[in-house]
């Protein structure tokens, strides 16, 4: 992944003319919310131009011409205060529909095998896409909705590839099999996957002819098959992923499909990376929430400023947009920042990997740096700078672990700021083994930190710039869903021999397990033990302690396991299984950096990009089936820096 993201950066030179015909930087969109109606004031629409890009959000009684009328005033103040905003419709969501659209085709929603509906997001059921008729009626939607409504462009929402499980009965999580080809049987998932990859294609296909080369089109995530298509694609949500750990996704693996999309053939761009608070509100917070603990809810997830910055400096590493906003169950608050006010201008040049991992661009006004490392990160000027986010004036300042910084020349006089250091430093050096910051702790090895969450999960392993390991921790399931135990009462505290000590439950429904673990780190090994104990009795479906390499590390590098070596490849492996009955192995990067790790049981190492992680995981089964209450078992994992 490094080698693939210096081969990108060489081909990039200066913001390109297409790039300067676009607003300057930053450039703010705001997703499905911003609520431009017939009757908004002329404080709303004041509020509505300060963005650059409206990704739906426009409302009024289209079937009255009045109100279209209304609404097509209020759009035009907007421009008439910021021409280069550009306003697509909200036209369709790819796997489901409004069941009370009477334009639908009447046999088109998706069924299961006993011929039920499946419920999609609140409100809507989901449609059979695999039908050419729900197709096109999605296509047709598609470019009318930018013909009658004379805007600049259509969205369609939820185009990933694959069948869409995550939306089927998605309030209540009720698991269902699906009869899409209506034979009366449960159909292969693969073949749903590939058949709904090869209906989104055509979707793209006859939007984009439908529509003509002019007008904007952009998805929400999309494969390779729509990148000639698409002027953009929306990655909703993805940094909260990384910054929630809800998934084994790596920010360099982002970064690069980031940049890929906003290289899209059709001009302009308009690549979006939208974030949020990671607050969950309900799916209808209007019904079950009062006023004031909406507002409350509101409050608390603008204030959540550094994932706004993460965010922020993220995007800014290439040319697409940036939209934060509470979460995606309620996108599209008009919050603003003083960083988006940021007189960046364009960039004088593509952004570039630091030694410390950092990112830094540089643009006409200034220059942006976002820290994707697990460490805090201080960084210098040859002349003054302020930091827009805390004031402070200097040479030298401190970027936080997953957070980004805008620095703008100045000739003020040097001043401390009002938004203080991080204390104490998250950083690879210093005179303490173990350092505590709110619910994180950094055990210090040589060369080397490994940083822990307080429910006793390894975040990562790093030399400073890289993470050697990106994850490890147990998974446990109790069932098919494959949903992870839940974490409750965790704690940790620093025992006077120097051990790390993480207590806590693990609890699905009515199952629950206990735990205590001990992280030891001596010169360059960390060494870390796990005692369970089975509150209840229970059948594990699987229960996995796992180790991640990230490819964007190993890609292209080595490992040896019982003597014999392997390749790890650049491009995901032909089939899972790399590896199998290990207790030692040691995984080489291209470079030379490497992890040796030993196990208390048999494990084996897959390639998980297969199942959707960019890793290289190491798993084995301390415990498996059937366990009864009471019953105890405890591992060791080690892993030595080489």
């Amino acid at each position: 992944m490094l080698v693939m993201l210096a081969a990108w950066f060489g081909t990039l030179g200066q913001a390109g003319d297409d790039v300067r015909q676009g607003p300057p930087f930053p450039r703010i969109a705001n997703c499905y919310g911003v609520g431009l109606a017939p009757d908004s004031t002329d404080k709303d629409v004041e509020e509505v131009a300060r963005f650059d890009l409206l990704i739906g959000g426009m409302w009024a009684n289209w079937g009255d011409p009045e109100s279209v009328s209304r609404l097509s005033e209020k759009i035009a103040a907007v421009r008439e205060r910021n021409p280069r905003i550009i306003v697509l419709d909200f036209s369709c969501s790819a796997p489901y529909a409004d069941p009370k659209d009477a334009t639908f085709p009447a046999g088109g929603w998706l069924l299961t095998p006993d011929g039920t509906k499946v419920l999609g997001w609140p409100g809507t059921e989901m449609i059979g896409l695999g039908k050419p008729e729900v197709v096109r009626w999605l296509a047709a939607r598609a470019v009318d909705s930018v013909r009658t409504k004379h805007l600049d462009g259509s969205f369609i929402d939820c185009m990933g590839s694959g069948f869409d499980w995550w939306a089927c009965n998605i309030e209540s999580g009720k698991p269902c099999e699906i009869d899409a080809d209506g034979d009366g049987k449960p159909d292969d998932r693969a073949a749903l996957d590939s058949k709904w990859v090869e209906a989104k294609t055509e979707l793209a296909r006859e939007v984009r002819e439908g529509l003509g080369p002019e007008p904007v089109f952009m998805a929400n995530q999309a494969g390779e098959w729509a990148f000639d298509r698409l002027n953009g694609i929306l990655f909703e949500d993805d940094l909260d992923y990384i910054l929630d750990r809800r998934a084994s996704r790596d920010w360099p693996t982002l970064l690069a499909a980031y940049l890929h999309w906003t290289q899209t053939p059709h001009r302009p761009c308009v690549t979006t990376i939208v974030s949020s608070s990671g607050i969950e509100p309900p799916y209808d917070p209007w019904r079950t929430m009062t006023e004031e603990a909406r507002n409350a809810l509101l409050d608390r997830g603008k204030s959540l400023e550094n994932r706004m910055r993460f965010g922020l400096a993220t995007t800014l590493m290439g040319d697409g947009y940036f939209a934060y906003d509470l979460h995606t169950r309620w996108r599209g608050q008009r919050w603003w920042y003083p960083e988006y006010d940021a007189p960046l201008g364009y960039p004088t040049g593509p952004g570039a990997e630091q030694p410390d991992g950092t990112w830094r661009r540089e643009f006409d006004g200034g220059a942006v740096i976002v820290n994707p490392t697990a460490l805090d990160a201080r960084v210098s000027f040859d002349g003054t700078r302020v930091d827009l986010s805390s004031d402070k004036v200097g040479r030298e300042f401190v970027v936080p672990s997953h957070d980004g910084r805008i620095y703008l020349p100045t000739t003020d006089e040097p001043r401390p700021g009002g938004l203080a250091d991080p204390d104490p430093l998250m950083t690879l050096e210093g005179p303490e083994r173990v350092v505590e910051r709110g619910n994180s702790v950094l055990v210090r090895l040589d060369r080397a930190a490994a940083v822990f969450d307080d429910a006793g999960r390894l975040l990562t392993l790093t030399d400073g710039k890289h993470a050697l390991v990106s994850e490890m921790r147990p998974f446990v399931v109790v069932d098919d869903k494959w949903r992870d135990f839940a974490y409750e009462g965790c704690s940790h505290r620093v025992r006077d021999d120097g051990v790390v000590e993480f207590t806590g439950r693990r609890t699905d429904g009515g199952v629950a397990l206990e735990f205590t673990q001990e992280v030891r780190g001596d010169g360059s090994a960390l060494t870390v033990s796990y005692r369970w104990r089975a509150v209840t009795g229970a059948h594990f479906h699987m229960f996995r302690q796992q180790v991640d390499f990230p490819v964007a590390v190993y890609g292209g590098g080595s490992f040896n396991a019982n003597g014999t070596r392997g390749m790890l490849p650049v491009e995901r492996a032909p089939e899972p299984g790399l590896a199998g009955g290990l207790r030692e192995i040691t995984v080489t990067s291209p470079s030379a950096r490497g992890i040796a790790a030993q196990t208390s049981g048999d494990a084996y190492l897959v390639d998980e990009r297969h199942y959707g992680a960019s890793a290289y995981r190491l798993g084995f089964h301390p415990v498996q089936g059937d366990v009864r209450a009471g019953a105890e078992w405890k591992y060791d994992v080690k892993l030595s820096v080489r």
